[in-house]
């Protein structure tokens, strides 16, 4: 998820609880902007600036 505040949130899908697993902030000032997510390019957008950054592909075992 990407905050107002321009933070990357990764969180781990869990009905039970928030479970926050990591945090980056990717822009400077406020944004209501979905997030983009293509191949292995997390993209994201405020009125004033565009951020990419490549994120590392990893396997999870026995898949």
């Amino acid at each position: 998820m990407l905050s107002e505040s321009g933070e990357a949130v990764l969180l781990r899908t869990n009905p039970e609880k928030l479970d926050e697993l990591a945090r980056h902030k990717v822009l400077e000032g406020k944004t209501w902007n979905h997030p983009a997510l293509v191949g292995n390019r997390l993209y994201s957008r405020n009125g004033e600036e565009m951020s990419c950054f490549e994120l590392p592909v990893t396997t999870v075992a026995g898949k």
